[in-house]
């Protein structure tokens, strides 16, 4: 038995996720295909509550563009999961970056 297979992994995330987390991993599975991946990488799936997808985005210019793509982005990712989704609320999550000083 092999989780290798892409459907076969997602199942087992799905059973291991329980309803709690179904929505998510659901939307996981198709975020970077429906947004793209230059999107996807700077834009990340954060939760799912109550019919709202919250993503978090790496700056104010990628949280426009989002915006805009708003309601094409819930039409996509409502059929392709078959989640019904209200709304998506995306936010700016800055990265913290981690400088080494070398003490002399």
């Amino acid at each position: 038995m092999s989780f290798l297979n892409k459907a076969g992994f997602k199942e087992f995330l799905l059973k291991l996720a329980g309803a709690q987390f179904k929505e998510i991993v659901l939307f996981s599975f198709v975020w970077d295909k429906i947004v793209g991946k230059g999107i996807a990488k700077r834009a990340s799936i954060e939760k799912y509550e109550k019919g709202t997808l919250f993503v978090s985005v790496s700056n104010n210019v990628w949280l426009q563009e989002l915006v805009l793509m708003k309601e094409k982005l819930i039409k996509k990712l409502s059929k392709a999961t078959g989640v019904t989704l209200k709304d998506i609320i995306f936010y700016i999550k800055y990265q913290k970056e981690l400088k080494w000083v070398k003490k002399r």
